[in-house]
């Protein structure tokens, strides 16, 4: 039976496959030479392994030497654990992965031999029904999680990242808080200081092994400082070496942190990260579609397709934020690392896709809508357009947006007002004076017209 883990535990997998581990030291030594490229590759390979030993009725160690012996008796055995495992209801593509780890471990003992079944394997056959989310769908599954899965759910649907990125295998690493530049921890109030923020992947953490740079929407910026918030209320200490996604501080947490060193850090192991996402999507499937957690990056490469589809960013970029390998083109346009003038572009072009990424798409059109209408009036009152692009007008309160027009009204010396924004409770009492109507904004001012001398 395989070892119940608590959250956080590295220790995953079944109880026989650290027994195999523990007495046969060739199988030892092959796990250990295939862990200096990859632990879960090296874990997942030995538990097939140990698996398909079991099924066969032979250690590895049999199997090498009958594999060398008597090969026509390994070629039978192998296809009756095949006959046996698609009976079972695993797919032909499933079987084959499985004989080709055992053939891994064969060409590592200087086995080279024929003896596994042919198989019929189909691309893509665990995931013909899975399609990717609309944003709507994604906004339904946002709603069944925690605060901590918004954030994890959020950094893998806009962000784009792998989840390992966000907490490793084993939990010994993972993104933190100084891969964000732009998240100022000083102060009473966490705040970015510019958004779409900065997320800056490290190298050890990329699938690649190259450091790349994606970036965070601001529905991303609210969740992750809600939940940040959180952490501090708390009585967590924030610093540029906290996870951005922290094991929860229970008991059962601090005895881990004693026993395992990889998890005195803090994270978590992606599983762990994983399992509230997996039934979150399980809970939110449309009829006849099928989802796991990695659908959430396929939504971010989707969506910015789109965008691209729209002339709102290049494909390079797309490729680039993604951690994908850029190729020769790529490699000389944002393949390298980016100075200001490439990383303020690509923050522009982000921006410009943002909507095709957030779950409250009808709410951004509004305010857009609204930003429009502000710089139309702004400019009618002779500010220039290098003044108002100084302005983050669609991120500023109605406070400000009334200061900013005031200001601009005494620095252009307009005596007498044409247009203003007013609150909506003040509007029956202008239009009365013989003020018109323009249009609403935000839903709590509007702008109104000077009747005409």
């Amino acid at each position: 039976m395989a070892k119940k883990t608590r959250e956080g535990s590295p220790e995953r997998g079944h109880g026989r496959v650290h027994e195999l581990l523990a007495n046969d030291p060739r199988v030892r030594e092959w796990h250990a030479e295939k862990s200096l490229k990859s632990r879960l590759s090296a874990d997942t390979y030995t538990r097939m392994l140990c698996l398909i030993s079991e099924r066969v009725g032979m250690t590895p160690e049999e199997i090498v030497t009958t594999a060398k012996k008597s090969p026509d008796k390994l070629r039978v055995r192998f296809a009756e654990c095949a006959s046996a495992l698609k009976k079972d209801g695993w797919l032909d593509t499933s079987v084959a992965k499985g004989f080709l780890m055992v053939k891994a471990y064969l060409k590592y003992r200087h086995v080279s031999t024929d003896v596994f079944p042919p198989l019929s394997s189909t691309t893509g056959e665990t995931i013909q029904n899975e399609r990717v989310p609309t944003q709507e769908e994604l906004g339904t599954v946002l709603d069944k999680l925690s605060l901590r899965g918004r954030v994890v759910a959020l950094f893998m649907a806009h962000s784009g990242v792998r989840p390992q990125v966000v907490g490793s295998y084993q939990g010994e690493s993972g993104l933190r808080l100084r891969d964000l530049p732009d998240l100022q921890l000083g102060g009473k109030t966490l705040s970015f200081s510019e958004t779409p923020f900065v997320v800056r992947v490290p190298a050890n953490l990329s699938k690649t092994r190259t450091a790349y740079t994606t970036f965070g929407t601001s529905q991303q910026a609210t969740a992750l400082l809600a939940y940040l918030s959180e952490r501090r209320d708390s009585g967590e200490k924030l610093g540029p070496d906290s996870p951005v996604v922290a094991a929860q501080p229970t008991r059962g947490a601090a005895r881990m942190r004693r026993e395992n060193a990889s998890f005195a850090n803090g994270f978590l192991s992606t599983s762990v990260l994983m399992r509230e996402i997996h039934r979150a999507l399980t809970s939110s499937l449309p009829e006849g579609v099928t989802w796991r957690p990695y659908v959430l990056r396929s939504y971010c490469s989707t969506r910015l397709m789109m965008a691209e589809g729209a002339g709102k960013m290049t494909r390079d970029l797309r490729e680039a934020i993604l951690g994908h390998d850029t190729g020769v083109s790529g490699r000389y346009n944002v393949g390298k690392p980016w100075g200001p003038e490439v990383l303020k572009e690509a923050r522009a072009q982000y921006k410009r896709a943002e909507p095709y990424l957030l779950t409250t798409v009808k709410a951004e059109e509004g305010n857009e809508n609204a930003t429009r209408v502000i710089r139309l009036l702004l400019e009618a009152r002779g500010v220039s357009k290098e003044v108002l692009d100084k302005h983050d007008i669609g991120s500023m309160s109605d406070e400000e947006i009334v200061a900013l027009i005031k200001t601009v009204g005494a620095s252009t010396g307009t005596e007498k007002k044409t247009q203003k924004a007013v609150p909506v409770e003040e509007v029956p009492k202008l239009l009365e004076e013989g003020w018109e109507f323009i249009a609403p904004l935000n839903g709590k001012m509007a702008v109104l017209k000077a009747a005409l001398p």
